[in-house]
C-alpha cells in the first residue's frame, strides 16, 4: 500500500503509542493502581484490553508493511533495466542475471535467498 508520508508517520505514531499502551498493560494486569483504573473499574477486563491492544498493534505494523520488500526489489529492478537489457542482450539468462543481482545485494543463501531470487525471477520475467 502507498500511503503519503505524513499519513505514514502519524500510523508509526500510533503504532508506538499502541505499543508502549500494550507493554504497560502486560505489566500492569490485575493492578488496583493500574493507570487503566480510570477507564475500566473491573480488573478482570484486563488480560482482554491487553489482547485488544496487542492484535491492534499487530493489525498496525502488518499495514506498514505490506508489500515493503517486494515494491523495494521490484524498484531496484526497475533501476537497473537498461543494465539488466544489455546483460540479455549478451545473452545472458534470467537466473544468472538473478543470481548476480542478489549477490550484490548480499544475500548470501538460504532460505531468504531462495524467496528473493523467485521474487527477482518473477520480476525478470516481466520486465
Amino acid at each position: 500500500m502507498d500511503f503519503r508520508p505524513a499519513l505514514r508517520l502519524s500510523l508509526y505514531v500510533l503504532l508506538v503509542v499502541l505499543m508502549l499502551l500494550t507493554l504497560y498493560a502486560i505489566f500492569n494486569a490485575g493492578n488496583p493502581n493500574s493507570l487503566f483504573r480510570l477507564l475500566v473499574k473491573d480488573p478482570s477486563y484486563d488480560i482482554a484490553i491487553t489482547v485488544a491492544l496487542a492484535v491492534c498493534s499487530f493489525a498496525l505494523v502488518l499495514l506498514l508493511t505490506l508489500g515493503g520488500g517486494q515494491n523495494r526489489l521490484r524498484h531496484l529492478l526497475e533501476i537497473n533495466a537498461g543494465h539488466i537489457q544489455d546483460l540479455r542482450r549478451k545473452g545472458k539468462s534470467d537466473l544468472f542475471i538473478a543470481e548476480s543481482f542478489l549477490s550484490e545485494l548480499g544475500v548470501k543463501s538460504g532460505i531468504l535467498y531462495r524467496l528473493a531470487k523467485r521474487r527477482v525471477l518473477r520480476y525478470l520475467s516481466k520486465l
